[in-house]
């Protein structure tokens, strides 16, 4: 594959990465009922639909927090704030462009500066969980596969 046929590829999966992303943004939790419904108790499938997951993307080999990103990780912090979780998981990948180790050492420092830029917008470090994932099995090197998620747990 030519290096302008692979850009186009990559800008294509970006495109669609992000249009992914802008979907997952747009549904939103409905408001709550103005009154109260009967007491049940909510399935785990249920409150896994009413915290919605926050998705970084990343160029590759970088770990670089853009404008954009940092508004979506200040969205993930007010969202966890007002839905008053117990916990967060940052889960960072990194494609597999590169060597494993490198691939590690970047989801690790991903992860790192995502979870550090939420204590910055004001989440308590103890609720905050890294987990670093490293290379996906995937040969794929679109943006894709270097992300960093950020998941919201009652």
């Amino acid at each position: 594959m030519t290096s302008g046929v692979r850009r186009i590829y990559s800008v294509m999966l970006l495109i669609s990465a992000l249009a992914f992303s802008a979907a997952a943004s747009a549904q939103a939790p409905s408001a709550a009922p103005a009154t109260p419904a009967p007491a049940a108790v909510p399935t785990t499938a249920e409150a896994r639909v009413s915290l919605p997951r926050f998705l970084i993307y990343f160029d590759e080999f970088s770990a670089y927090l853009s404008p954009r990103a940092k508004a979506i990780i200040a969205k993930a912090a007010k969202e966890a704030k007002a839905a008053g979780v117990k916990s967060i998981t940052v889960q960072a990948r990194a494609s597999a462009t590169g060597t494993v180790q490198t691939n590690k050492y970047l989801a690790m420092t991903r992860a790192s500066i995502v979870a550090d830029e939420l204590e910055a917008d004001g989440l308590d470090a103890a609720t905050v969980q890294q987990q670093p994932i490293g290379q996906t099995g995937s040969r794929d090197p679109s943006v894709f596969n270097r992300r960093v998620d950020i998941v919201l747990h009652r």
